[in-house]
């Protein structure tokens, strides 16, 4: 539904960052997020990312799209379009085909569907986002079942992506990338049953 742009946004950052700075790899039993307070930290090797949270998030969403980023080189975790589930609900009420494009309520589901950008806090909230964007994917092109998750945690807004040594600041460049985007450090990721949301 025209939202799968989004993956653009940090992949694009990502492939800037793998090829022009050779970022190292992780130990591969971290998610190499940090959180410190109201500061976190995305570890890529020899640069790092610095967001603060702005509040707290605990919303459900059905998903239109999205992709998991290379684990070790990207600014977060995942990219998705997703659909708040009270949205869902509604439009659900007068189009309950709402989620195929043909249908008449397609164009108020797009609407309303939130690209969002999703740093793990932990190895079962990236491990979550893994499955649920496999499980989306393995679904689109069948029987119309859609792939719902909840997401709790808190929103954040990039402070700052430089090298380690401080020899190069890729700030601005990330920032553009993700302008159009909703950063959510996810703390608790939980795939949920569409159809029961809905009802």
């Amino acid at each position: 539904m025209g939202r799968l742009l989004l993956s653009s946004l940090v992949l694009g950052g990502a492939w800037f960052l793998v090829n022009h700075v050779g970022i190292a790899s992780l130990d591969p039993r971290g998610v190499g997020t940090r959180v410190d307070g109201r500061e976190v930290v995305r570890d890529m090797g020899e640069a790092e990312a610095r967001f603060s949270v702005v509040g707290s998030a605990d919303a459900a969403y059905m998903l239109f799209g999205g992709q998991v980023a290379p684990r070790r080189h990207s600014v977060v975790h995942a990219t998705v379009a997703g659909l708040p589930i009270q949205h869902a609900r509604l439009i659900a009420a007068s189009y309950p085909d709402f989620h195929l494009c043909k249908s008449p309520g397609a164009p108020q589901a797009q609407r309303f569907t939130e690209n969002l950008s999703l740093l793990a806090a932990n190895r079962g909230a990236r491990d979550a986002l893994a499955e649920a964007l496999d499980l989306y994917h393995a679904r689109i092109g069948g029987d119309g079942e859609r792939t719902c998750i909840q997401v709790a945690g808190a929103p954040l807004d990039l402070e700052s992506v430089r090298l380690r040594d401080g020899s190069r600041d890729f700030t601005d460049q990330v920032a553009r990338a993700l302008a159009r985007e909703r950063i959510v450090l996810a703390e608790r990721v939980q795939i949920l049953d569409c159809r029961e949301l809905l009802r």
